[in-house]
């Protein structure tokens, strides 16, 4: 740092001398208070000793300067900053300076060597006030010597002037005790000093990390906004791709055209899993995934989940096997089952030998829910960062069959929602095991009526359906699937087409897209709709966003939310629901 020297005192740099100066400042006030009150008594034992000096110009001279540092303070405080932190330093050092002086001219002039017992009182107050500086001022050192030096110099040289060979101990002490006091002085300074610059360099850090912080969230809302608009991007023309190819194979189609559709299906639907991964994940990011905890029979979830995912085992010659339990456990089933889901998935993708097993053990009040595996294991340095976005494990070529590596980051999301804990333990080589810690449910709540299979119902034909979207190849696709319904399908692609379609005919159901022409949203659309009607109709809304603020904004929209690219048997169930007059069929719909 630079300095300021003067001839042979020297003052630290403005920022750090502000900072001692600060120091000084917090015990300055009771310091002059201190000082007056000492000089209060010692002057009344020095009035009533016979034969002494007057005492009250010493003792008015100490009580001025002692008003003067106790009521000044503040005018001097306001200018303890870096820029007035010299001045504020120098006018303390005269002024503290002027103060020991007093103390040493009061030891001079009111030193009475015949007087033994008056003597060391006054030697004992001036040592135990030089005492008491050192642990107020000495935070600036040259504050501190100045005074040092002006209460102590005098009162040697009185003594050698004015006394003889009884006082040889006090001729050679004095002086020692002021080179003790100085080295005090100056060692409680350097710690001082050092705890200050610590303190500068901790505000220093504390600046980077915070600016680096500030740079990390700016990627991440980058790259937030990047991967939703490449989302919603790709989801467009995915969702026409799944909607033509489920109208193509209700045509008439030779065997080969057959198998080469099944490719296509295998790649559309290969895609939608990597964006519907994306999309869980910004789920997470936008705080919209709310539980819903209730007791689970944990046997129903396993035995679902062995229906989905013994094949895959089976295809690459694994043994899946789940083990039966009668635990109930209190969580929100949806969430579990994601989470789960993505344990399994992981434990076939990575198991070449052997194969994978699913049970739930009840450990006190809790049970755990394990799923192991004898695949390539995860090394211990790896199970932290396996939990990270984007982070994979033996998928250096980034093959898209290995997934996004989001999984175990949206496990590790789901679990924080959930209120769960997260395990997993591992050997390479030897296989892995995930854990999810989960509460236990004393009982069942009552059982919901079955909903009816899909294939037993079927939309009333003829029923007009109006399609909001302003991208010609999706409104192509949706009206040839509607239309493959027996449904009236009527399309537009902007909000003014729609309110002139509905000014000619009411629609018994509303499907729009969330993006719109203009800056509008689908919900716009509705609300336009059901003003310009006056009623609120059934409605569905479409969107490939995956930003955080648009899924919030979607999800407080009064329609059904589906995300695209959607799965054609969910959107027939969710139309049957919107459409069903049976309130028994849909306790939702409007009576």
């Amino acid at each position: 740092m630079k300095t300021w020297r003067l001839p042979w005192l020297g003052y630290d740099a403005p920022a750090l001398l502000a900072a001692q100066m600060e120091l000084i400042d917090r015990s300055f006030g009771t310091a002059m208070l201190g000082c007056f009150l000492a000089s209060a008594f010692l002057s009344l034992g020095l009035q009533r000793a016979p034969g002494s000096l007057p005492i009250w110009p010493w003792s008015l001279g100490m009580g001025m300067l002692c008003a003067l540092g106790y009521f000044g303070r503040p005018w001097l405080v306001e200018r303890c900053t870096p820029k007035g932190a010299l001045r504020y330093a120098q006018a303390m050092s005269i002024q503290l300076g002027a103060l020991g002086l007093l103390w040493g001219a009061g030891g001079c002039l009111y030193m009475d060597l015949a007087d033994l017992p008056t003597a060391l009182s006054l030697l004992t107050v001036i040592a135990g006030m030089c005492a008491a500086a050192l642990s107020v001022f000495s935070p600036c050192l040259p504050v501190t010597v100045l005074y040092l030096v002006g209460a102590i110099v005098p009162v040697w040289l009185s003594f050698l002037v004015g006394s003889g060979s009884a006082y040889l101990a006090l001729h050679l002490g004095i002086p020692l005790f002021l080179v003790v006091l100085l080295l005090f002085a100056h060692n409680h300074y350097r710690v001082i000093r050092h705890s200050i610059e610590l303190r500068f360099a901790n505000l220093d850090l504390v600046e980077r990390l915070q600016e680096q912080r500030q740079r990390a969230e700016e990627a991440g809302r980058a790259k937030m906004v990047f991967l939703a608009s490449a989302s919603h991007d790709l989801r467009q023309p995915l969702h026409a791709l799944n909607l033509f190819t489920v109208t193509l194979r209700r045509t008439a189609l030779s065997g080969r055209q057959s198998e080469l559709l099944g490719h296509i299906e295998a790649s559309a639907g290969a895609a939608r899993e990597m964006l519907n991964a994306l999309l869980d994940f910004s789920k997470l990011e936008a705080g919209v995934v709310k539980p819903r905890p209730v007791a689970v029979r944990l046997q129903a979830l396993f035995r679902r989940l062995e229906d989905e995912f013994a094949p895959q085992a089976d295809t690459k010659g694994l043994i899946y096997r789940t083990r039966d339990t009668s635990i109930l456990v209190q969580t929100d089933p949806q969430l579990l089952e994601l989470i789960l889901r993505n344990f399994i998935s992981n434990a076939i993708r990575y198991t070449e030998t052997g194969g994978l097993l699913i049970d739930c053990r009840w450990r006190g009040t809790r049970a755990v829910v394990e799923v192991w595996d004898t695949g390539i294991g995860i090394p211990a340095s790896q199970h932290k960062a396996i939990f990270r976005e984007f982070h994979q494990l033996g998928n250096p070529e980034r093959d898209r069959r290995k997934g996004l590596g989001l999984g175990l980051a949206i496990v590790d999301g789901l679990a924080q929602a959930l209120g769960v804990k997260i395990e997993v333990a591992s050997r390479p080589g030897r296989g892995s095991v995930f854990r999810v810690w989960l509460p236990l449910a004393r009982a069942l709540p009552p059982q919901a009526t079955p909903p009816l299979p899909m294939g037993a119902r079927s939309l009333p034909p003829g029923l007009p359906v109006l399609v909001i979207d302003d991208d010609p190849a999706i409104l192509l696709a949706m009206g040839e699937l509607l239309r493959g319904w027996s449904l009236n399908c009527v399309c537009c692609e902007t909000e003014e087409e729609a309110l002139a379609q509905v000014a000619r005919q009411t629609p018994a159901l509303v499907i729009a897209d969330y993006r719109l022409r203009s800056h509008r949203t689908g919900q716009q659309a509705l609300d336009a709709i059901h003003r310009q009607l006056g009623t609120v109709l059934p409605a569905i809304i479409l969107t490939g966003d995956t930003a955080p603020d648009r899924l919030r904004e979607a999800l407080a929209s009064s329609a059904v939310l589906m995300h695209k690219p959607v799965d054609v048997d969910q959107l027939h169930a969710t139309m049957l629901q919107l459409l069903a007059p049976d309130p028994a069929l849909n306790p939702a719909a409007p009576a």
